[in-house]
């Protein structure tokens, strides 16, 4: 029973323990070493104080003890013994005879009795003797006659040798103080002393007085015996207040110096604990918090989803409906690549704000990374989340005024609610992912989650890790399609055109993955990759000497890439293709998103001897102005015009048009899009530079290519006059080869 007790007890403890701050137990534990250490020092003090009061008390008796003795001694050595050569002597009654002096003895006791004033009655001794006449020199109380015993017993176990006398002592209370007394043996030390003791005990009147004091007379000491002895006594109670009190003052300063100590350890323990509380508290809020715009990040957000579902679950009778809002700002990276990194977080900071500010009361706004955000609403209605993804999307569309810069973003959102649409927060946050990527591909500010789309939407999802895996594994296959030259009748160069196959979806169109490459920032990656490849391809059929370019197509994005031009100097370093043979391809919207960025990057590609193409020319803005400032060696005209040119008078005047001003500009042009004979006959008319289509040849993989390449690469005959030659026209000359 009590064993179980005290393990209810120590359970308690314990647990009332854990409940306590760690900074009271450090200070409880402080004040209670400060107790016990001055407890304990204090016991241990005082116990070696006596100690060392009583040792040196001893020490004290011994040598007033030996001085008192000696002084008898140098007393009747010196003045006795003078005394007597010069016919004088000692008497006790030196006070009736002219030239006599005290006796030793009567010496002796005057200079015990000075000793009780001189000493301040630190100490005092007399000398005592069962044989002394005076009865305050006699064995008078219990202690000077058990002492008296033990030094003649001392005597007797001599057997008639000298005696080694040892001291008798004590520690008495004597009403109720502490006293050392302390007996040391006087024996005859000389023959003189001998004498005058063993006269003195044949007077009449001394025998008279021992037999009146029931003491045997007449006895005869012999040298060294037992004669008197000298009693020290010595108040212990006085010096151990005084070292006690030195002690307690002693002890004090311990105890202040300790507290000291402690107050300091508690001191450093309450600033340390204070800083670790900052930092855990700085730690716990960088956790759970965007470093960039201080809002809550993806952890805190998840967080808060957990807490809110698991509480809608416990209770379901008060269980309230979550709508999540995912934001994803549109055009940001375009603004991050171009003006830089510090530019696009001051965006980023100001959406954040502005995002901020729209949220009503009681929402919840967190930053997911990159220009992602969520919003998180407690049952709120779709029309009031509609409502407020309009206000949101009016609040970021307002300019951005930054430095000389004033800059628009876009954004896209979607929503998700529980529980209509989810039931956990994985799930909650998948379905607003799905739902903001349905309102970006529908070109949508707002979208709200809807099952049927889900399939779509995830697959982009999927298709986006697939594409990222692709290139990465570099799975990305090229086809390459012709450009025939109509002067000379042979292939100049070839297109090459990227070709995915998706694991989960087969063949995925250009139009669809190079997209989705530009939003989630794998373009740059994607154009590396194909720009090695073609290059590579390309030097290798020169090599078996087919004189060929290869045209690769860039991104708007490439050109604000700041390693495009490391890029394309590294691969011409690597495959060792000549700069000429080089051709890359820009839309005129590449172009004039941001024209002085444009020209300056591609000047710089120019100066390699790199050789630069407008492609889709006429499809775009159509600004003649950017032709004049941009380092370019051709345009191609887009398939649009192509099309319909052999049968429609303003197409067909339009081309003519274009030939004539490319001719003027000293730029090659390249009529793309050729699908029938009539198109190419039409071309063939006109003196076009160059063509490119389904007509001449479709895009083929680099080993169907290479196979049919000797019997592709030349129309046959070449034509000796361009247009004129011995065929009907160029359509029949080309299916002749």
């Amino acid at each position: 029973m009590t064993t179980k007790l005290q393990q209810v007890l120590g359970i308690r403890l314990q647990a009332y323990l854990l409940r306590v701050p760690v900074r009271l137990q450090i200070t409880a534990m402080g004040c209670l070493f400060v107790v016990v250490v001055s407890l304990v020092t204090w016991m241990i003090v005082s116990r070696s104080q006596d100690e060392v009061i009583q040792f040196e008390a001893l020490k004290l008796a011994e040598v007033v003890a030996s001085q008192s003795a000696s002084a008898r001694s140098v007393y009747a050595r010196l003045a006795v013994s003078k005394l007597k050569a010069d016919g004088f002597g000692a008497s006790e009654f030196s006070g009736k005879l002219p030239g006599h002096i005290p006796l030793p003895a009567q010496f002796l006791k005057e200079l015990s009795r000075s000793s009780r004033t001189n000493t301040n009655e630190l100490f005092s001794f007399r000398p005592i003797s069962k044989w002394n006449l005076a009865p305050e020199q006699g064995l008078v109380d219990s202690f000077q006659r058990w002492a008296w015993a033990e030094l003649e017993a001392q005597s007797a176990s001599a057997g008639g040798e000298r005696v080694n006398w040892q001291p008798v002592w004590q520690i008495s209370n004597d009403s109720g103080a502490r006293t050392l007394r302390y007996l040391s043996a006087d024996p005859a030390t000389s023959a003189s002393c001998v004498n005058c003791h063993n006269e003195l005990e044949k007077r009449p009147d001394v025998i008279a007085r021992r037999i009146a004091n029931g003491i045997e007379p007449g006895n005869q000491w012999a040298l060294n015996e037992l004669l008197g002895a000298i009693e020290i006594t010595i108040p212990l109670d006085r010096v151990a207040s005084l070292a006690k009190e030195q002690t307690r003052d002693g002890l004090l300063i311990l105890t202040g110096i300790s507290i000291i100590g402690v107050c300091g350890v508690c001191l450093i323990v309450f600033y340390d604990s204070a800083r670790t509380y900052a930092t855990t508290t700085e730690l716990s809020f960088q956790a759970n918090h965007d470093s960039l715009t201080s809002l809550p990040n993806r952890f805190a957000l998840e967080s808060l989803l957990d807490q809110t579902i698991s509480a809608s679950l416990e209770n379901r009778d008060a269980a309230e409906t979550v709508t999540l809002m995912f934001l994803d700002l549109d055009n940001f990276k375009q603004i991050n690549d171009t003006l830089g990194h510090e530019t696009g977080d001051h965006v980023l900071r100001m959406c954040a704000l502005r995002i901020a500010e729209s949220v009503p009361a009681g929402g919840f706004v967190a930053r997911l990374g990159g220009d992602e955000f969520a919003i998180v609403l407690h049952s709120s209605s779709a029309a009031v989340v509609e409502e407020l993804a309009r206000e949101i999307a009016q609040a970021i569309d307002e300019p951005y005024e930054i430095e000389d810069y004033k800059l628009s973003v876009g954004v896209s959102i979607g929503a998700s609610n529980y529980p209509t649409h989810a039931d956990s927060t994985s799930e909650l946050l998948r379905c607003a992912d799905v739902a903001m990527y349905t309102a970006k591909h529908a070109k949508l500010t707002y979208a709200c989650y809807d099952p049927e789309l889900d399939n779509n939407a995830l697959s982009t999802l999927v298709m986006k890790d697939e594409l990222r895996q692709a290139i990465a594994d570099d799975s990305i296959q090229l086809h390459y399609q012709p450009k025939y030259s109509l002067a000379t009748g042979q292939m100049s160069g070839l297109e090459a055109l990227a070709r995915w196959q998706s694991p989960s979806s087969g063949p995925v169109p250009p139009d669809t993955f190079i997209p989705l490459a530009e939003r989630v920032g794998l373009i740059n990656d994607l154009t590396a990759s194909v720009l090695k490849k073609a290059a590579w391809q390309c030097q290798s059929w020169r090599k078996m000497g087919f004189d060929l370019n290869i045209s690769v197509n860039l991104s708007a994005i490439n050109l604000h890439d700041g390693t495009l031009v490391d890029l394309i100097r590294q691969t011409l370093a690597d495959t060792a293709l000549p700069p000429s043979a080089l051709i890359l391809e820009i839309t005129e919207g590449a172009v004039m998103k941001n024209a002085a960025r444009a020209c300056s990057v591609l000047s710089v590609v120019r100066a390699l001897g790199v050789n630069i193409s407008v492609d889709d020319f006429g499809a775009g803005y159509s600004s003649l102005s950017y032709l004049n400032r941009l380092p370019i060696n051709e345009l191609k005209l887009d398939r649009a015009f192509i099309k319909n040119a052999s049968r429609n008078r303003k197409d067909a005047v339009i081309v003519s048009a274009t030939l004539e001003l490319a001719r003027n500009l000293d730029l090659v042009m390249v009529a793309e899009g050729v699908e029938d004979a009539a198109s190419l006959d039409f071309l063939n008319s006109i003196n076009c530079d160059q063509v490119q289509g389904y007509f001449l040849c479709r895009p083929l993989d680099p080993v169907e290519l290479e196979r049919r390449l000797p019997f592709i690469y030349r129309f046959r005959p070449a034509p000796e006059n361009h247009p004129a030659s011995g065929h009907d026209s160029a359509a029949d000359t080309y299916k002749a080869a």
